[in-house]
């Protein structure tokens, strides 16, 4: 018999249904979070448990653990997407506009130091293919044009000599008024309540494409020196929050991201059913979670570039929200399914909002908590408390 944690699916768990055995379980036992109310709880048992993961840390790894086991156990394709709800639960989703206000007084030079890490993001992007917040797996089997352009202009950016240099700011202009002309939008954008009428139906996929793309040009415009190029990229300002909420909104109504990763929502439609047939059926839950969590990542990433700039240029504090994200360092860099699933099922993911990430400093050591979310911390509670800590930002 294979030691692994029972499902806990009602009526019955996975492993007893396809096996054809009886599954009972023991009378309900009432716990301090889990709400029991006879029978009726029953049906909403699984929503109810994952809807407390993000406030209940300490219950998450045992969480995680059956919807794991079940995954593995599981050969239906409509099984493993329902195992998706851990991280793509509407209360993941959620942008908290209510952040607790920190003691953290940020200088101008710890603002320059963050977008120099975000630039140094970009450029390991170049050449390695991924950075934090952009998934080695996410644009692999999928490369939409945006992107490509995106990524061509910013290579020249990269290379740009004071000789060239005015050729590599008109391609970078050129490119983003291109990519809103592509979206039915004129390159000086428009007020949110008129631009959405000009936006494509896109796919979960295509729709963070595009932001990536409209955000490089951001950072490129909004930190260089020229002029016309910064003022161009603040009339588009509006313009890459409106595709922020599309893209949560596109992602939050899909019923399985990682679909999106290998086929477009039109080739899923002229396939239907037989995607679950697919070589990489085996991977979809893992790829949900890459989708999932860049779309969440570039969120906090260009709302972090909007605010910083914000704040540098009006010279007041300002907050553009948070949403949860992964903390647990190496859930992010595994390098396959299995070794992501064996990952969440042996340790806590760490899946937290970001007003909450005050409690790793307590809950978790320096060395378990990843990257993208040290650069976060010291931004939100500052470099005083990260080396009292500890931490290690760079590594």
């Amino acid at each position: 018999m294979g030691k692994r944690r029972c499902g806990k699916q009602k009526p019955q768990c996975l492993r007893c249904h396809k096996r054809g055995f009886n599954c009972t379980y023991p009378p309900v036992k009432h716990s301090s979070w889990v709400p029991c109310k006879g029978d009726d709880a029953a049906t909403t048992e699984q929503q109810d448990i994952v809807l407390h993961t993000i406030s209940h840390l300490s219950a998450y790894t045992s969480i995680v653990q059956s919807e794991i086991d079940a995954y593995e156990f599981s050969n239906n394709f409509t099984d493993r997407q329902s195992f998706s709800l851990w991280f793509t639960t509407p209360e993941t989703w959620k942008v908290d506009h209510l952040l607790p206000v920190g003691k953290n007084t940020s200088t101008i030079q710890d603002l320059q130091r963050q977008i120099t890490t975000i630039k140094d993001w970009l450029a390991e992007w170049l050449e390695k293919g991924s950075n934090p917040f952009i998934h080695p797996r996410l644009y692999r089997n999928r490369l939409p044009r945006s992107v490509q352009d995106a990524y061509a202009s910013l290579t020249c950016y990269f290379q740009k000599t004071k000789s060239n240099e005015h050729i590599v700011l008109q391609i970078v202009r050129e490119r983003a008024k291109r990519l809103l002309a592509e979206h039915g939008l004129p390159s000086t954008g428009l007020p949110t309540e008129t631009a959405s009428r000009g936006s494509t139906v896109l796919d979960p996929l295509e729709h963070i494409a595009r932001v990536h793309a409209l955000l490089i040009y951001q950072v490129v415009g909004l930190y260089d020196s020229d002029i016309r190029l910064r003022h161009l990229s603040e009339t588009q300002m509006p313009i890459l929050t409106l595709w922020l909420q599309e893209m949560i909104q596109s992602a939050s109504q899909a019923a399985c991201l990682g679909s999106f990763i290998l086929l477009s929502a039109r080739e899923q439609a002229s396939l239907g059913s037989s995607l679950s047939t697919n070589s990489h059926s085996d991977d979809l839950l893992w790829y949900s979670w890459i989708l999932a969590e860049s779309i969440r990542r570039t969120w906090l990433i260009a709302t972090g570039v909007h605010t910083i700039y914000l704040i540098m240029q009006q010279g007041r504090m300002s907050c553009g929200g948070g949403m949860v994200f992964t903390t647990r360092k190496g859930v992010w860099d595994a390098q396959s399914a299995p070794a992501w699933e064996k990952l969440c099922s042996e340790v806590n993911v760490g899946l937290i909002p970001l007003g909450e990430a005050d409690k790793l400093f307590t809950d978790a050591a320096p060395e378990d908590v990843d990257r993208f979310a040290k650069v976060f911390m010291e931004a939100s509670f500052g470099a005083d408390r990260m080396e009292r800590w500890g931490a290690q930002i760079q590594e």
